[in-house]
């Protein structure tokens, strides 16, 4: 069974855990230093509860079969040609590998189409590496790339530095 819970400050530590853990599973190719730069500099856990106490920004855990699975962040942030009022960005989605293929994250896009339903967001758009096997999986939920951006940061493998925005209207 599948369930998704809304955090607020008192999940921090879970919240944080599976960020870390998600993150070294998913993305740790892209790095020389096996993204420890990336991490020290964008998982901070101060950071993270700044984030969660943000108005717009909205966080959820993922349960299966009562374990956390994994996590997504939902926030309204405008995206060219459209409003703020009109968007809500997924900026982050991510599962544990052992709970990747299951369902799970056909029911969060589910989820968050409906959550954007429900707040009259109509537009949904997302940043997704270029190479990233999730690519096709928001393909099939309609998004469509609207711009590539190249990434300059300290320890990235240059075969990996190109980022995509994908755009879907709901």
């Amino acid at each position: 069974m599948i369930d998704i819970k809304q955090c607020d400050i008192n999940h921090t530590d879970v919240l944080h855990d599976i960020a870390i853990q998600t993150y070294k599973q998913t993305y740790t190719y892209l790095w020389a230093d096996d993204g420890a730069a990336y991490l020290n500099r964008f998982y901070k856990r101060d950071d993270l509860e700044k984030d969660l106490i943000t108005p717009g920004v909205i966080y959820f855990l993922v349960y299966a079969d009562d374990k956390v699975a994994g996590y997504f962040k939902v926030k309204q942030n405008a995206l060219l040609p459209y409003s703020k009022q009109q968007c809500f960005e997924i900026e982050k989605l991510y599962l544990l590998q052992q709970f990747t293929n299951k369902g799970i994250g056909k029911a969060i896009m589910n989820f968050i189409r409906e959550l954007a339903k429900k707040q009259k967001r109509p537009v949904l758009w997302l940043k997704v590496m270029e190479n990233s096997p999730a690519k096709p999986f928001y393909e099939t939920f309609g998004f469509k790339q609207t711009d590539r951006a190249y990434l300059d940061y300290p320890f990235m493998i240059d075969e990996y530095r190109w980022i995509l925005t994908m755009v879907a209207e709901n």
